[in-house]
């Protein structure tokens, strides 16, 4: 395992990549290396920190308690953000290294990875400052190797989760969803969980009997990984060439040439990295609604509008402002064939539309809290729907960057530009302009049936404004072109 380990160290330290960038590797170690610290700062002030929030508290149980909202969103951002350590094994085959060690290097390498390092500097400074000296020895080990064991179950289940649910979307926001009502309910004070989670490491830190059970959690979650990876790792599998035909959304097919175009658009979301993961981190996004849809706030227009605004275009934001970017390996396929360019931008805003649609189906049930959401969802769904979705398409005709659809969303900015920074002044400035005229002329409680009006409107005159679009897009298109050739 230790030569794995240097070979995978040369590999990285001899790659073009690192010789080409090494002055934006060193600066981004230092900006690391400064997050790394300020987290050892919030663990060693933890205690005079909790003690202004909370006050008269006990410092160890309200810190374990706050472990729960930890490992949660732990969990969450592994999923969403870690990388899964990769070896490329067929090299390995011919030389004398089994194959079990090859996939246990591989589970053993995640050990080292930015998420447990901050993890140890969020626990360590206080577990040394606050519980070894208030606490009895027992108590101590017991406590921190009962949370550092739940750090290891999270590391080591996230194997399974990237290798299961990343490939099934549904079950991956319901993951998400799911984790995001644990977080309401302990908010909402309706089931303390935090609570419960703390009385739990308590009783488990308290016998040593019990102090086994989170050992065997981790273990048990190691041994899940490895049957996952070993399960995955057969060049044959790799290798295999589906001959079958998919059949998935044919129904799009009777709409005409919009149903194809946007039938295509939608399997190379599911069917690419980058915008899959993109599809799934915007699932991630609908946790606001627990936070700030509550009663006190109804009645708060302007935050009410932003939240709206933020959670029915979700998704179509996130994607919208890469639309042809997307495309932009194939993008030439597109001018040289017959394909109606007011077709092929008519089947982009529906897209949209239709992503903006299924951000509001989702975020329904939050009328539980008022009927109220209903209204203001409904005004901004028609805005995105007639405004942004709009607005989307017609600044994407300057995008110009090469996108590569295999790698991953994650602290990726390839094809961002300063277009895309300019694209929210407009989307959020005209909601926030109208609100203020609203109540400078004194008629706040009409804001929302403008909005309305105005989505309506779009939603109305979509194909005129499409047809200006087509004007600019004919324009642009060459130049498009010639930038996505830029790889």
């Amino acid at each position: 395992m230790y030569k794995l380990l240097v070979h995978q160290w040369l590999e990285k330290i001899r790659s073009t990549f690192w010789q080409k960038n090494i002055f934006i590797n060193l600066l981004l170690g230092l900006l690391g290396f400064y997050l790394l610290l300020n987290f050892v700062v919030i663990s060693y002030f933890a205690d005079k920190i909790l003690s202004e929030i909370y006050k008269n508290c006990d410092l160890v149980e309200t810190f374990t308690r706050l472990l729960f909202y930890y490992y949660l969103y732990d969990l969450i951002a592994r999923f969403l953000f870690q990388q899964i350590p990769t070896l490329s094994i067929q090299p390995y085959l011919t030389l004398p290294f089994k194959k079990s060690t090859l996939l246990h290097y591989q589970i053993v390498k995640s050990i080292f990875s930015f998420f447990n390092l901050v993890a140890l500097l969020l626990l360590i400074p206080f577990y040394v400052k606050n519980i070894i000296p208030t606490q009895t020895v027992q108590f101590s080990l017991l406590w921190l190797a009962t949370v550092l064991s739940l750090i290891a179950t999270n590391n080591f289940l996230n194997f399974t989760l990237k290798k299961y649910f990343s490939k099934q979307a549904a079950i991956s926001i319901l993951f998400i969803v799911g984790a995001g009502l644990l977080l309401y309910l302990d908010f909402a004070e309706i089931i303390s969980v935090s609570k419960y989670f703390a009385k739990g490491v308590y009783l488990l830190a308290a016998s040593p009997i019990w102090a086994l059970f989170p050992p065997l959690l981790a273990t048990g979650s190691y041994i899940l990984a490895y049957y996952f990876l070993k399960k995955h790792s057969y060049i044959e599998d790799a290798q295999k060439i589906s001959t079958k035909k998919g059949n998935g959304l044919s129904f799009l097919e009777n709409f005409g040439e919009i149903g194809q175009l946007i039938r295509v658009e939608l399997k190379l979301i599911l069917r690419n990295k980058r915008p899959r993961s993109l599809l799934i981190f915007s699932g991630f996004f609908f946790i606001y609604g627990f936070i700030f849809f509550k009663k006190e706030q109804v009645d708060n227009y302007l935050m009410m509008s932003l939240v709206s605004l933020f959670l029915t275009a979700s998704f179509s934001t996130n994607y919208g402002q890469f639309l042809f970017s997307w495309e932009s390996s194939f993008f030439d396929c597109y001018l040289s064939n017959k394909v109606s360019i007011f077709n092929y931008l008519k089947s982009k805003y529906l897209l949209l539309a239709f992503a903006n649609t299924l951000g509001f189906i989702l975020i329904l049930p939050f009328a539980i809290i008022s009927y109220k959401i209903v209204f203001y969802n409904i005004a901004f769904l028609s805005y995105n729907v007639g405004i942004t979705a709009l607005l989307m398409v017609f600044f994407s005709t300057n995008n110009t960057s090469y996108i590569d659809l295999g790698r991953s969303q994650v602290m990726n900015y390839q094809g961002t530009n300063i277009t895309h920074f300019l694209l929210i002044i407009p989307i959020i400035g005209i909601p926030i302009s109208i609100y203020y005229l609203h109540q400078y002329l004194g008629i706040l409680s009409y804001y929302f049936y403008t909005i309305t009006l105005i989505g309506l409107i779009g939603i109305a005159l979509n194909n005129y404004f499409l047809e200006l679009i087509v004007k600019r897009f004919n324009k642009r298109k060459y130049k498009m072109a010639l930038g996505f050739r830029q790889k």
